[in-house]
């Protein structure tokens, strides 16, 4: 009898792990994200099991449905079901979930997911504190397959108006531009202008209707508080045709040092760029050094921010050599040198004028 009992307990718990869903592949969100020629991921198909932090929870772009991204890695991704309220998870929490690579493809597009297997195939690894940094990412460079499901952050300006559903955002000097998508119909598009300079934060999705898919991305905010006016520096775009050369500014009046006099000396750089700026006389000989240096740009903007600006500095000239002594009067050339990260260099120079001292 006790024999017979313990085959049956073992039929039982053999019919027990045969329905329970299969644990995945265990891999990371940056592989499944991987793609093709076709854009299509290598792991289409598969079931697998992934670690990421919450960027958005439930309910946010899909109240009908399970639908919320993580993050992991620098490398994000959809999860979803198609029963609404199965995962209990905010912002900022860690998770494990298993589940199919699919591709999703509608009359819309492509979008990379990860199907739940169940509507318990998940875990919580760790709660969050309701919060995630996004990662910023320039308007020329967002969007990209790489950067799909991700969680992103960027600056542009209002270009159209699609309402109540989307407005595009672009760069001026490269021409970039994305659209700014209300996946979130709560999300109130019509409080930008065109012309108005936004700092924009979104999950990218994409919606390409042609293969292969590398086009169609889109920035989702989250909520009305993604999206904001920017703190931008002062002349902001600039005219496109000085990026990325370095360019001068420097008023055409004579100045007179003798009387205590500054002339004001503004350039245009490239950001990150080694900057050398110097006085010469007409015979070429060096007179002041005012800027030999790594030029940095505005210390009010973010550090996160500055890679899509084309930033300014301000300097000046006292008509003092290096040694600190008065420059005879006559003309002069300020000479402008800017290397770039990419050891690029340009030039750029303007005359400026010494006066001599008035005397009764």
């Amino acid at each position: 009898m006790r024999k017979q009992k313990g085959w049956v307990m073992l039929a039982v718990a053999l019919a027990v792990l045969t329905a329970a869903p299969a644990a995945g592949q265990d891999v990371t969100i940056c592989d499944v994200q991987e793609y093709d020629a076709m854009g299509f991921s290598p792991l289409l198909g598969e079931i697998v099991t992934v670690r990421g932090v919450v960027t958005v929870e439930p309910g946010v772009f899909q109240p009908l449905m399970t639908s919320f991204f993580i993050e992991w890695g620098d490398c994000g991704v959809n999860v979803f079901h198609f029963d609404p309220d199965i995962v209990a998870v905010a912002v900022g929490d860690t998770i494990d979930v298993t589940g199919e690579v699919e591709e999703y493809q509608s009359a819309g597009g492509l979008t990379t997911e990860i199907l739940l297997s169940s509507p318990s195939s998940w875990s919580m690894v760790g709660e969050g504190d309701g919060e995630f940094e996004p990662t910023y990412i320039s308007l020329k460079r967002l969007g990209a397959e790489r950067n799909e499901g991700r969680l992103c952050r960027t600056i542009g300006v209002v270009r159209e108006k699609n309402l109540p559903y989307d407005i595009y955002i672009h760069q001026p000097w490269s021409g970039a531009d994305i659209q700014v998508y209300g996946a979130n119909s709560e999300i109130d598009l019509n409080v930008y202008d065109i012309g108005d300079t936004i700092d924009v934060t979104g999950n990218i999705m994409q919606y390409d209707r042609e293969a292969p898919f590398f086009d169609g991305y889109e920035l989702s905010p989250r909520y009305q508080s993604d999206m904001k006016m920017a703190i931008v520096p002062p002349g902001w775009p600039p005219d496109p045709e000085f990026w990325p050369n370095a360019a001068l500014r420097i008023p055409t009046q004579v100045f007179r040092p003798h009387g205590n006099e500054v002339i004001p000396i503004a350039y245009l750089a490239s950001e990150r760029s080694a900057v050398t700026m110097k006085i010469y006389d007409l015979q070429g000989r060096v007179v002041r050094t005012l800027t030999e240096d790594e030029y940095t740009g505005y210390s009010t903007i973010p550090e996160f921010l500055k890679e899509d600006f084309f930033v300014d500095g301000t300097n000046g000239w006292d008509g003092r050599d290096d040694l600190r002594r008065l420059a005879p009067a006559g003309a002069y050339v300020c000479r402008l040198e800017v290397e770039d990260g990419n050891g690029q260099v340009s030039v750029s120079t303007a005359p400026i004028v010494v006066g001599v001292k008035l005397t009764r």
